[in-house]
């Protein structure tokens, strides 16, 4: 199984739950509490082990990278569970 990332969307901050329609194209329609809809566009996430912000990594390193330095970077997104 595979992720989706829905670019633009945010976790909700109160504990009312968000309606949201994915369709096959990858378009979101995100019912907004005060009526109306928020258009959206969801990727699939290919298989993957643990990502990190590169970027954030790259600089706060100076000098000679070591794999420790990898291996403590913060996770943004988990390794997928291996299929069974």
């Amino acid at each position: 199984m595979s992720d989706i990332l829905i670019r633009g969307m945010e976790m909700p901050k109160s504990n009312v739950p968000i309606k949201a329609f994915i369709y096959p194209d990858g378009r979101v329609s995100v019912k907004l509490q005060g009526g109306g809809y928020l258009g959206l566009h969801a990727v699939p996430v290919p298989p993957h082990g643990r990502l990190i912000d590169a970027d954030d990594l790259a600089n706060s390193i100076t000098g000679a990278i070591y794999h420790s330095d990898l291996l403590d970077a913060p996770t943004v997104i988990p390794a997928e569970e291996a299929a069974p």
